[in-house]
């Protein structure tokens, strides 16, 4: 039977995003980055759409036979195991069970409704997990770390729009198949800038798939001297001096590049000198001012001008669920107990 290859505008742009998800799928599998296990579950969920793209445009061809496998339940593991990679967090031996559906429907096919009771669950979960890991970080991590959670939201943000989009299209396309047609091709131009979305943001913001993030130790520092050790300890406290006299850490939108600006150091001499002294990171580092100026001002004049939140405002916190996080976690109390621990007459 002689193929015939139907060269619609959707069809264009199913081969662009075939070949484009297998290039990008290749480059993020075999780079070699501090990333590279992350990169590898991201490529490998690339791979995994491309083929539920190929495998809806090969239907429009005539003349081929030949299917592809089934991957509409492997995608979305795939982007839940690259989630938990990028931050960091174990892959334990359960999440390798929802691998079963997908090989399942390959040899029993089924309906579409399994695909959204199936995958939207999965979407929220990682949702949920991103939250949980959020407040608990506070504002411990960089400005890069952010930005990767923001990214990675943004991802399952427009996979369940997707099947939102596609929940809308059984249903209409089921009463009316013309208007169906426009919710397919809307899905095929999403799908197409969703997948330059995510090679634009590998070329244009490297450091979010090269860089280990998430980290909550240091890691390991090359044995110093004990001279070494006294010059490194001397720089720290001078930098930790410096930041105090001119009150840096009350700047709400401080991170490490402007910090090492405002003191004439390089980022990673700022970094290391944190880490090796405190064995914190630089948002945990800058906050435990904030927090010591917090109750400075506590007990000043200023307490019965402002509420808790504005203190804490004042001291350099951008936002309330950061300044209390920190603040229990460094104190062991909530600021209100603090405070009312101050008013006791037993302090007085």
């Amino acid at each position: 039977m002689e193929i015939v290859f139907d060269f619609s505008f959707s069809s264009v742009l199913d081969i662009l995003s075939i070949s484009t998800a297998f290039v990008l799928g290749l480059l993020f599998t075999s780079s070699k980055t501090k990333n590279r296990r992350a990169n590898i579950f991201l490529g490998v969920f690339l791979w995994s759409l491309s083929l539920e793209v190929l495998g809806s445009f090969l239907e429009s061809v005539q003349g081929i036979s030949f299917t592809v496998p089934n991957t509409t339940l492997f995608t979305i593991p795939f982007l839940l195991l690259y989630v938990r990679k990028s931050l960091n967090l174990s892959i334990n031996f359960y999440y390798l069970l929802l691998f079963i559906p997908g090989m399942i429907i390959n040899f029993y096919p089924i309906g579409h409704f399994i695909e959204y009771l199936f995958n939207i669950p999965i979407l929220v979960y990682v949702l949920m997990m991103l939250k949980t890991h959020r407040s608990l970080l506070g504002d411990y991590f960089s400005a890069l770390e952010n930005k990767t959670l923001e990214w990675i939201k943004t991802i399952i943000f427009i996979f369940l729009f997707f099947h939102l989009l596609w929940i809308v299209e059984d249903i209409v396309g089921f009463q009316n198949e013309n208007i169906g047609g426009y919710f397919a091709i809307t899905s095929t131009i999403l799908t197409f800038f969703m997948i330059y979305w995510i090679g634009y943001n590998g070329f244009s913001q490297p450091e979010i798939f090269s860089s280990l993030q998430f980290q909550m130790t240091a890691p390991e520092e090359t044995a110093l001297t004990i001279e070494e050790y006294q010059e490194d300890n001397q720089r720290f406290s001078e930098m930790s001096a410096t930041i105090v006299e001119r009150e840096l850490f009350k700047d709400p939108n401080l991170d490490l590049r402007s910090l090492s600006d405002q003191l004439g150091m390089k980022e990673k001499e700022v970094s290391r000198l944190i880490k090796s002294n405190t064995q914190k990171n630089f948002y945990h580092y800058i906050n435990q001012f904030r927090i010591e100026d917090f109750k400075k001002l506590l007990a000043s004049p200023k307490a019965s001008q402002l509420s808790l939140l504005g203190l804490a405002m004042e001291a350099g916190f951008s936002s309330k669920s950061t300044f209390y996080s920190v603040f229990k976690n460094t104190e062991g109390i909530t600021p209100k107990q603090y405070q009312n621990q101050l008013k006791s007459p037993n302090n007085g």
